[in-house]
């Protein structure tokens, strides 16, 4: 979560490198994101929904332009269907999210077995609320006497969900007491759950939780299925590269935790395979027993989220990304700037959050003015700026300066806490300090906000850029309305993350530029709101003297391709790793439809090859796993750009040798399938535009020569 000093150490060492690359005819990628004037808003920009209610069909729906939520009126107004316009599966849930109770009999009591449950619907400005009360009733519609009161508050890009049980006096005796289940779309095969563990269970006291990364397919029994006793912070599904699908919990963690059973680890969470329907079942039971019961009792109610990434359903332009920092006062000058603008550099930020330099200048985690000469801050911005680069500084959501009055004022009160009091210091080098580690769900949530707009008003920015952007548990008996020597009972600052997400979005405008950092985290929910991705900085195996399988990838290497991304090659690469590894983990990037994170000379010299598609974003992209084209060297991989009429399909040799392959089109799995393909030919600089031969191409295939750690590209009319 810290690039800041790897990345000045990478643009002392690269920077003359990249500056000798022949880039002249690149400057087509420095093109802005934003939308043009006129043109309706992209999907960072929450929007109304559009509500539908059908009573004959029993359905009440909420639309945006980038996917669905369907309620079932006739299943106990659960949601039953989610479905993104842009992505593949034509739901992905295919069992609705119910809610269940087993009582002391084993019986099970759910609200889909309520047929006519009460439902009301209203707008609160932007959002839709949805409120159900119905019944949980056995499957020939006997009521248990339990009924569930179920708030649904659309937002933009997922749902905020808060379930209330309500029972008749005296309780109801249940071995199982499950708000959530469901079965997901087969073809969401990969996942990462953040673990419910605490430092009861011996976790780490500030530990980042990060994603365990598992798989669970069909006819693959080396995926074993999930089963754990502790409710999981989060959860997030994808069909990689495609859609997905998460659920999370609320900030509050005692009703998962210890509202039933008054102690932890008596829940079950459960991820295994169902055969009918097919598909992934999920539950998530905070208190599941075979013999023991325990009282539910009026009032007793959970909070969780659903979201889903929304897909534009158009390729990304590579993101092309630098920072800058004070260094010494030696400021960036006008000249590089440009020549930045000529590479086609699309944005930049000042990253300066620790003493890199041992001079005392440096941003100060909640500081202001970090410079003395800001004078030269906002002269960089401004010149970045007239050449068409977007700008933004770096913020820490955790982190904030002790040597700040507010760290000396509120940094008690503020600050995210281990079970005995103490608080979390990040260090850099021996006593140097980033900053101390802080809780949204305290003051420090106004005052970052306060921070954050104090920069934007007062200089010529285009947005934000955001480290630790990410939900942390805490220990902090004040966050929860308790006194300093009382016992937390333990939370996270999930809900107020999403809410400054949302601020952010709202204070930058729908083309600010927002561009975050999260890496073994990513969440559906957060990224919606931004621009631009950082990823994989840290958390996996480091390349030594070979590159991983595409298949070894991380899941967030691309994850569902909603965002613009970019992937962290520092810290992954090996320092000491033969260079080709560069040219291999750009290779890779591209395949998945990701960038290199910063800018490498072998970015450069592989966007080259995406020219002919230029304007890039008017394509459908489709990664590696694509099934469009067969390749007969298990070392060599294709990506897909696809549009009606035209494609450009990209062939890479992840080999050092050179391999002569036979590659055989299928045009009519494109992604925008090509009925009568005509033409084909190989595009410069690989080749000189002498056509291909198209027939041959569809029957039993062509021979492609593709160069050692190289690629070519091809394209199809």
């Amino acid at each position: 979560m810290k690039p800041a000093f790897a990345n000045r150490i990478l643009r002392t060492v690269m920077a003359p490198r990249m500056n000798a690359v022949v880039l002249a005819v690149l400057p087509w990628f420095g093109c802005s994101l934003a939308a043009a004037a006129g043109a309706a808003p992209d999907s960072t920009w929450p929007q109304p929904y559009s509500v539908k209610r059908d009573n004959a069909a029993g359905t009440l729906t909420l639309a945006t332009p980038f996917h669905a939520v369907a309620h079932n009126l006739k299943r106990g107004g659960a949601i039953d269907r989610i479905t993104l316009n842009h992505g593949r599966a034509d739901t992905l849930l295919v069992r609705p999210i119910g809610t269940w109770v087993r009582d002391s009999n084993g019986g099970l009591w759910s609200d889909l077995n309520d047929h006519a449950p009460h439902l009301a619907q209203r707008r609160e400005g932007l959002n839709e609320i949805v409120t159900v009360t119905g019944a949980l009733a056995d499957e020939r519609g006997r009521a248990s006497g339990v009924r569930v009161k179920t708030t649904f508050e659309h937002r933009w890009g997922y749902v905020k969900v808060h379930k209330e049980f309500l029972v008749p006096t005296g309780g109801f005796a249940a071995l199982e007491v499950c708000p959530f289940s469901t079965t997901l779309a087969p073809g969401l095969t990969h996942y990462g759950y953040r673990e419910g563990i605490t430092e009861d269970e011996g976790a780490p006291a500030f530990s980042f939780g990060s994603n365990r990364w598992r798989e669970l397919r069909s006819g693959q029994p080396g995926d074993p299925p999930l089963q754990t006793r502790f409710v999981p912070r989060s959860m997030i599904f994808a069909d990689p590269g495609v859609e997905g699908v998460e659920w999370f919990v609320g900030s509050n963690l005692a009703p998962w935790d210890l509202q039933l059973a008054g102690h932890r680890g008596r829940a079950r969470c459960a991820i295994e395979l169902s055969q009918d329907p097919p598909g992934l079942a999920l539950t998530i039971a905070p208190f599941s027993s075979t013999n023991r019961t325990i009282l539910l009792t009026n009032g007793c109610a959970f909070d969780y989220c659903v979201a889903v990434p929304l897909l534009e359903g158009h390729a990304w332009k590579p993101w092309i990304h630098t920072s800058f920092n004070r260094n010494k006062g030696r400021w960036v000058t006008e000249d590089e700037i440009r020549r930045w603008a000529e590479q086609g550099y699309q944005t930049v930020h000042c990253h300066n959050d620790g003493d890199y330099d041992d001079d005392g200048l440096f941003w100060r985690d909640g500081a202001y003015p970090p410079y003395p000469d800001m004078d030269a801050y906002d002269k960089v911005l401004n010149t970045c700026r007239s050449v068409g680069i977007r700008t933004a500084t770096y913020f820490s959501n955790k982190e904030l300066h002790p040597s700040t009055r507010e760290f000396q004022t509120h940094g008690a009160a503020w600050g995210r806490m281990n079970r005995r009091g103490d608080l979390q210091h990040n260090f850099f080098r021996g006593q140097s300090e980033f900053g101390a580690q802080m809780c949204l769900r305290s003051g420090w949530a106004d005052f970052l906000k306060h921070s954050i707009d104090r920069v934007l008003r007062n200089h010529p920015l285009d947005g934000v850029y955001y480290d630790w952007n990410v939900a942390l548990g805490c220990c902090n008996p004040l966050h929860e309305g308790k006194a300093t020597n009382a016992p937390a009972q333990g939370h996270w600052d999930m809900d107020e993350l999403l809410d400054l997400m949302e601020w952010t979005r709202q204070r930058v405008g729908p083309k600010g530029l927002i561009i975050i950092h999260n890496t073994t985290t990513p969440m559906f929910a957060l990224e919606n709101f931004a621009n631009h991705v950082v990823a994989t900085e840290w958390g996996y195996r480091q390349w030594t003297n070979r590159a991983p399988d595409l298949d070894d990838l991380p899941l967030e290497w691309s994850l569902a391709g909603a965002r613009s991304r970019g992937v962290i090659s520092y810290g992954t690469i090996h320092p000491q790793a033969p260079r080709r590894l560069h040219r291999q983990f750009a290779l890779r990037a591209f395949l998945g439809g990701v960038t290199p994170w910063p800018a490498s000379p072998e970015t450069f010299d592989l966007l080259s090859l995406l020219k002919p598609l230029h304007p890039i974003d008017r394509y459908r992209f489709a990664d590696w796993r694509n099934n469009a084209v067969t390749l007969s060297h298990p070392r060599c991989a294709s990506a897909i750009y696809s549009r009606p009429g035209d494609a450009g399909v990209l062939l890479a040799n992840l080999d050092e040798q050179e391999h002569r392959v036979t590659c055989v089109l299928h045009p009519e799995k494109l992604p925008h399938p090509l009925k009568r393909p005509t033409s084909a030919s190989m595009l410069p600089p690989a080749g000189d535009g002498v056509p291909l031969d198209i027939g041959q191409w569809l029957r039993g295939g062509i021979p492609i020569r593709l160069p050692g750690d190289g690629a070519v590209l091809i394209r199809v009319r």
